[in-house]
């Protein structure tokens, strides 16, 4: 019998959701050097709309020094490859920028508290040390100041600009997107292999086949897969804000601390992400996020994910707090969305994703990236498109985000 040379037989390639992830896959699944549009096909079936879930409500932060280490540096250094190659710094807003730790006092504005930028008494005091640069925080609310990252090992993306234009770079080389809710993967005899994807469009039934299928679905991935080991999604509420004017791409993990006088008190201590224009936005935004809360069950789409305004608002009280050129600003998005969490774990310890093959032929995962979705997509699209075309991920060792360390079997 004659040897099967690879890339020779034809594949039709389902992934399940329109996130960073599965756009990430479907695009270098077409850049693949095995891909054949010819006797290839890519689809990317999603619900609702492409990064209509946490992969256009997420910060954007990239870091080198992100979890888990097997995968974060190959993908810290594609996003950079990505934003060279297809104008990421214009289109989607990709930058080098500084991390840093701060704690901050609010400060009343709305009470007749001192307004005093930083910079105007950077010379005046040597307490706290804060970069020059870093001028849109007001003065009296820098109690100090730990940098935790750099521009060579960090930096940001609008995640919806780059998760859109992930999908459409696909589509350009081949793959298609189609708009509809997957009810269910069908298997051929006793489980032994993927036969087609059943799923609804407008109210309608249809199936499209299929010889291999990843699952990508973040949080929603177990409605499909029983046996993928999410627990209960958290859910985070974030607004964007367009501040009075430019802000230092300086991106804070703050410890904001209640006003000395006034009426703030109980207030968050939200990240903070200060964004360049892109295709989203021509003008400077600052994006900020609050605390996860458990207490609503995930939805049955990202269209019907319910915003709690309060929690919106209460973001920016707290980041109009610590700057005036974000109080003096204009919220334009208030927003929540759900992260696919394997399980809440501690800051830097290693939990997931889940990223290979499940054991049943042709069905793959890639879900629970929790915080790290956006920096660890390209390196999880490259190593899937890796496992699907050559049967084995070549770029990094994956071994530890192996599906066989976290599915649990009935």
């Amino acid at each position: 019998m004659p040897m099967k040379v690879p890339g020779s037989e034809p594949r039709n390639i389902v992934v399940i959701g329109g996130g960073v992830i599965g756009c990430s896959t479907a695009y270098f699944l077409t850049r693949h050097g095995l891909y054949n549009p010819k006797i290839h096909s890519v689809v990317i079936l999603e619900a609702s709309r492409v990064a209509g879930g946490s992969s256009g409500k997420a910060g954007g932060l990239l870091a080198k020094w992100a979890t888990p280490k097997c995968l974060a540096p190959l993908s810290f250094g594609l996003h950079r490859q990505l934003a060279k190659k297809h104008g990421g710094t214009r289109v989607w807003g990709h930058r080098s920028v500084y991390c840093a730790d701060v704690a901050l006092q609010a400060q009343d504005l709305d009470n007749g508290a001192a307004v005093t930028s930083r910079v105007e008494e950077h010379e005046k005091s040597s307490m706290t040390k804060v970069p020059s640069d870093l001028d849109w925080l007001l003065s009296r609310s820098v109690k100090s100041y730990a940098e935790a990252g750099n521009p060579n090992n960090s930096g940001q993306v609008n995640p919806l600009a780059f998760t859109e234009t992930l999908a459409q770079l696909a589509k350009e080389n081949g793959a298609e997107v189609i708009i509809g809710s997957a009810t269910a993967i069908n298997y051929r005899d006793k489980h032994s292999g993927i036969s087609s994807v059943s799923y609804t469009q407008n109210g309608t039934s249809k199936t499209l086949e299929a010889t291999d299928v990843l699952l990508a679905a973040g949080p929603w991935t177990p409605k499909l897969f029983p046996a993928t080991n999410l627990g209960q999604p958290p859910r985070g509420h974030s607004v964007v804000v367009r501040p009075s004017r430019h802000l230092s791409p300086y991106v804070l993990f703050p410890n904001i601390s209640t006003s000395q006088r006034g009426s703030l008190s109980n207030l968050l201590s939200p990240e903070m992400y200060p964004r360049p224009g892109d295709k989203i936005h021509d003008f400077d935004t600052i994006y900020a996020c609050g605390p996860d809360d458990y207490n609503v069950p995930l939805p049955d789409t990202t269209d019907t994910i319910a915003v709690d305004e309060q929690r919106c608002n209460d973001v920016y009280t707290a980041i109009g707090s610590v700057s005036k050129l974000i109080h003096d600003g204009e919220i334009i998005t208030k927003q929540a969305c759900y992260k696919p969490q394997i399980r809440p774990h501690e800051e830097d310890e290693e939990v997931g994703p889940i990223v290979g093959p499940t054991g049943i032929q042709g069905l793959w995962l890639a879900t629970g990236h929790d915080e790290w979705g956006i920096q660890n997509a390209p390196g999880t699209g490259l190593v899937m498109s890796e496992m699907i075309f050559d049967g084995a991920a070549h770029s990094a060792d994956c071994e530890s985000l192996d599906p066989k360390n976290f599915l649990k079997w009935d």
